[in-house]
């Protein structure tokens, strides 16, 4: 990763930050319609079980959820925001009021996301059989 690479990231990184902080909606000029990349940060991830119980998932407790994704509806695409970062493909995109849908799955999971175009604000869910985890964060162009 280049210099230029990590410096853009923590840009993007700090400006989501302080519009999730703030509750201010992400700049008019960033593309959140899915017609250019995407950079997410990950806010918040809650597991839920099918019991009902549910538990906020931390970097400590859970390694596995980046801290940031890349989100390239163009080439379908969801790469997790470090080195070697894993992909996702996105198998359906739909707008609908305003509001950017993917959605995909493997590994016996199904998943889906939604960011609000305005806003920039993403909610994502992870479901299997017995098991969900339940993303929050919002996005912007890099």
């Amino acid at each position: 990763m280049t210099t230029r690479t990590v410096v853009l990231n923590l840009l993007a990184a700090g400006a989501v930050t302080l519009a999730l902080i703030i509750g201010a909606p992400i700049p008019a000029q960033a593309a959140l319609d899915g017609s250019t990349p995407m950079l997410c940060a990950v806010s918040a991830v809650m597991e839920c079980d099918a019991t009902g119980k549910c538990v906020r998932i931390t970097p400590e407790v859970h390694p596995d959820f980046p801290s940031f994704l890349r989100v390239n509806v163009p080439q379908k695409v969801i790469i997790e925001g470090g080195p070697g970062g894993r992909k996702s493909e996105i198998k359906a995109v739909t707008r609908i009021d305003g509001r950017l849908i993917l959605h995909g799955g493997e590994n016996g999971r199904g998943w889906t996301a939604t960011v609000a175009e305005d806003t920039g604000l993403m909610t994502a869910g992870i479901v299997t059989d017995t098991f969900a985890f339940n993303i929050f964060g919002a996005c912007t162009t890099p």
